[in-house]
């Protein structure tokens, strides 16, 4: 018994046609070209995502007595945080560098 892999234009017709949960379907267009149909919960998390980007996190408070201890020289560093930090954020870099084959 042969399986034959290859998919017939109707097969594929059938598979891109899917139904999304927003009630809106995905049906291909007529150039055989790829549609991409976005529900109301996704579009609203991309809203979302670009008005977080835009909030600034920053803390002032922090940052004035951080500037303040400096001026006043009575900024204390911890030497072994720094180190441990530097050897976590190495570690992280390492693991994301690619490969060599």
């Amino acid at each position: 018994m042969k399986i034959d892999k290859r998919i017939t234009s109707t097969t594929a017709a059938k598979a891109s046609a899917v139904k999304g949960k927003g009630g809106k379907s995905s049906a291909p267009t007529a150039g055989g070209g790829d549609s991409l149909t976005l529900t109301e919960s996704s579009t609203h998390i991309r809203a979302l995502e670009s008005q977080l980007a835009s909030v600034d996190v920053t803390d002032l408070g922090k940052v004035e007595s951080v500037k303040a201890a400096l001026a006043n020289g009575t900024f204390a560093v911890d030497a072994e945080v720094v180190a441990d930090r530097l050897i976590d954020h190495t570690k992280e870099a390492l693991r994301k560098r690619p490969r060599k084959k």
